[in-house]
């Protein structure tokens, strides 16, 4: 049973970081600008686009793009886990 917990919350947590990692891309698909993790400051931006600062702007949408597809492959390792285990195999 515990096997079938960890599985399925290793899916939740992976749809989770997909889902937030898919609206921050969608958000900058809408507006150009790209939401920022943290700010550091208070006068630092709440978002960023590719003609403010081009090197952070590239090394968080690469960081977004992984974090979108690591979400996805644990989205799809959860449901070949949860197969397997309905048809009595152990992965």
């Amino acid at each position: 049973m515990r096997k079938h917990a960890a599985t399925i919350l290793t899916g939740l947590f992976c749809s989770l970081v997909t889902y937030f990692s898919a609206a921050r891309l969608y958000q900058w698909a809408e507006t150009g600008q790209l939401a920022v993790l943290s700010r550091k400051t208070s006068d630092q931006p709440e978002f960023m686009s590719w003609g403010d600062d081009r090197v952070s702007f590239v090394l968080l949408f690469a960081l977004y793009l992984f974090f979108l597809k690591n979400g996805l492959h644990g989205m799809l390792v959860t449901c070949r886990d949860v197969w397997l285990r309905g048809r009595g195999w152990e992965p």
